[in-house]
């Protein structure tokens, strides 16, 4: 499949685009992507015009890391974002900071967003500079389970897995923002897809789905439109924003599935009962098929964001 995940897209109220990359005396201000996985890496690609620092953990894959983010034409840094040091080295790169690292999974709290707010808001103040601004993508599990009724920005949260509580406690920490002059966004994401995020080795293995009376809604977002959109925020939102980033196309799951299948000419999974499925699946992966929610934003139409991907199939469509 074809698609266009690589367009120069400088986002603008008129909706843009342009291809030229400008001298780096020219660009806009830098931006630093703390985690840079596949989500910034195509931010950094869809952006060539911008000054990006994009930070990945040292370990045993640095030299491929770091070659991904010089390929784009951003600056690697690679830090621990744990540490005192590396996180106020992070804070003195810019202003402005997109955080797609997930928690620390090895713990129940984990307070260095705390210490991001409270640094940053410090240096600032110390420096005379604005406040710094923090886009933080978050996850719409924080939701937990709705029944599959529709939800929003201003559903009441109600984490149920150990991943999701933990993206709790990391957004009330960045909630400190609110009385320290730093501007923080949350971007709540749902199942991201992209060329290379598919479910096609799902598909392949014939991994079960639920009977379409008994499945769950799901909520997709696209990783260029995920990517774009944190970046807007960052430029556009007020000292407080909270979206849900996603495409407010929602579809059961299997339904899903089945869309993708037929995009590859590939045999729809088979169906079972929630109890089969159960017994077939990972504990991980069920934890997903059990929770349904319908999901709309009402903050990406108050901050005139227009997704490039409007819904899975316009993506699926858009293949050769």
């Amino acid at each position: 499949m074809n698609h266009q995940t690589t367009f120069r897209d400088i986002d603008k109220p008129g909706g843009l685009f342009f291809k030229r990359s400008l001298p780096r005396r020219f660009r806009q201000s830098n931006i630093s992507v703390a985690g840079c996985g596949q989500v910034g890496l195509v931010l950094l690609q869809t952006f060539p015009d911008q000054h990006f620092t994009a930070t990945y953990r040292p370990g045993a894959d640095t030299a491929a890391k770091r070659a991904a983010i010089l390929a784009q034409n951003a600056r690697p840094l690679a830090i621990d974002l744990n540490l005192k040091s590396d996180l106020l080295r992070l804070i003195s790169m810019g202003h402005r900071i997109i955080w797609m690292a997930p928690p620390d999974s090895s713990v129940h709290t984990d307070t260095t967003l705390k210490k991001l707010v409270l640094w940053a808001a410090t240096r600032a103040k110390a420096h005379g500079k604005p406040a710094p601004r923090i886009s933080y993508v978050s996850t719409t599990g924080v939701y937990g389970n709705a029944q599959g009724q529709w939800i929003n920005e201003y559903t009441p949260l109600n984490a149920q897995s150990d991943r999701a509580k933990r993206r709790v406690h990391a957004e009330t920490q960045l909630r400190l923002g609110l009385k320290h002059g730093v501007h923080v966004h949350l971007l709540r994401a749902p199942g991201i897809y992209g060329d290379n995020r598919l479910p096609i080795d799902r598909i392949k293995n014939r991994t079960p789905a639920l009977l379409p009376d008994e499945d769950a809604w799901s909520n997709h977002i696209h990783e260029l439109d995920l990517g774009r959109l944190s970046r807007w925020v960052n430029y556009k939102g007020g000292a407080f924003e909270v979206l849900n980033a996603c495409d407010a196309k929602p579809s059961k799951m299997g339904d899903y599935f089945d869309l993708v299948a037929d995009a590859y000419q590939l045999p729809r999974p088979p169906r079972f009962s929630r109890e089969e499925v159960k017994q077939m699946v990972s504990p991980m992966m069920w934890s997903f098929m059990s929770e349904s929610r319908r999901i709309e934003s009402l903050n990406q139409k108050k901050l005139g964001f227009r997704l490039r991907y409007p819904s899975v199939a316009d993506f699926l469509a858009d293949k050769d």
